[in-house]
């Protein structure tokens, strides 16, 4: 009798074991994922993206994803991947996905097309009637409206043509890079179509294209844009990391902070930078992202190991978060040096 209740209770473990293994959700990152479709052994890609400390994401793995038929169907359909996003990180689907919400539910086809995005915290029944319809092939699957404001068919094209751009750009296929990602900004133009061009046209050497895309970027400045792109506005203005500029011209700072400012107010700063080239050099010309600074800088030659200057008179034309740049061209130099002032206006 007791040897019939030890295989009873080992028979019972066992199960146990097999139900809480029947999926195992990965840690890898999107874009080694979707850039290696190698890895992917499944139809579908399915991202748990949570935050730390989301009472909302722990519910529903502690719901939903405790439901053994919605375990076993993912387990045998979908590749799972779980990422916890830290604020001050990048956060790579949230920022492609124009979201700041969590716990997000996002499921991509082994092609890279989306086709779902749920956010909140769901039951095991409405995931599997998501489910479904994916299976179905019945379009997108969503339980919110995109904050584009496009159409379901717009936007998964937007999605779509935005992440072929940012893995062609990382494979350095520059053409189709240039390729999708001008037909992503013809769909919709926001913040990160617009940097993921910035990148594509830097590395293209297309000056003129790369000063429009960083200018249209740098102008969408809404309170979603603050919250997901703060640390790729910060990137755009770093010159040593992001444009490889000459090392013969150093500034002091290439990032002036105001902090709080009065809308009635006008503020200004200087930026100071060091010629350390054994000849002399000229501030070419100047562009700015909107009217409501007033630069004014040398015009005579800066001789070798003197300092330079470019002062910026800032005019608030409404309250908020902003962040406004400015574009040097020095001669003898093809590069173009970004500035950047930023604050908020109260």
């Amino acid at each position: 009798m007791k040897e019939a209740i030890y295989i009873l209770f080992i028979l019972l473990c066992s199960g146990c074991v097999r139900h809480h293994s029947n999926i195992a959700f990965e840690n890898k990152s999107f874009e080694d994922i979707l850039g290696d479709t190698s890895l992917i052994d499944k139809d579908h890609v399915l991202f748990l993206i949570r935050m730390k400390d989301c009472v909302s994401c722990d519910l529903l793995q502690e719901g939903a994803f405790r439901d053994r038929k919605l375990l076993q169907r993912l387990s045998d359909k979908y590749m799972c991947v779980e990422q916890c996003i830290d604020l001050e990180e990048d956060k790579f689907v949230a920022q492609l996905l124009y979201e700041y919400s969590f716990p997000m539910i996002v499921v991509f086809s082994k092609r890279g097309i989306l086709e779902a995005l749920v956010i909140g915290n769901r039951t095991a029944k409405e995931l599997t009637l998501m489910l479904d319809k994916i299976e179905a092939h019945r379009g997108f699957v969503t339980n919110t409206r995109n904050r584009f404001v496009l159409n379901d068919t717009c936007y998964v094209d937007l999605i779509k043509k935005t992440v072929n751009a940012f893995l062609a750009l990382k494979s350095e296929d520059l053409g189709k890079a240039k390729d999708e990602i001008e037909a992503s900004i013809k769909i919709q133009p926001y913040f990160y179509n617009l940097y993921i061009g910035t990148q594509i046209y830097k590395e293209l050497g297309d000056t003129v294209r790369f000063i429009e895309c960083t200018d249209q970027a740098l102008k969408m400045n809404d309170r979603f844009d603050n919250l997901l792109y703060n640390s790729i506005k910060e990137k755009i203005g770093n010159p040593a990391e992001e444009l490889d500029l000459v090392t013969s011209i150093s500034f002091e700072k290439t990032i002036h902070d105001f902090g709080r400012i009065s809308s009635e107010d006008s503020v200004e700063c200087s930026f100071l930078f060091k010629n350390n080239n054994s000849f002399p050099v000229i501030i070419e010309s100047i562009k700015q992202s909107c009217d409501c600074m007033e630069i004014i800088w040398d015009t005579k030659p800066v001789l070798p190991q003197k300092i330079g200057t470019v002062k910026v008179i800032y005019k608030p034309s409404s309250k908020g978060v902003f962040m406004k740049a400015l574009f040097l061209t020095i001669s003898k130099s093809n590069k173009i040096i970004p500035l950047h002032i930023k604050g908020v206006v109260i």
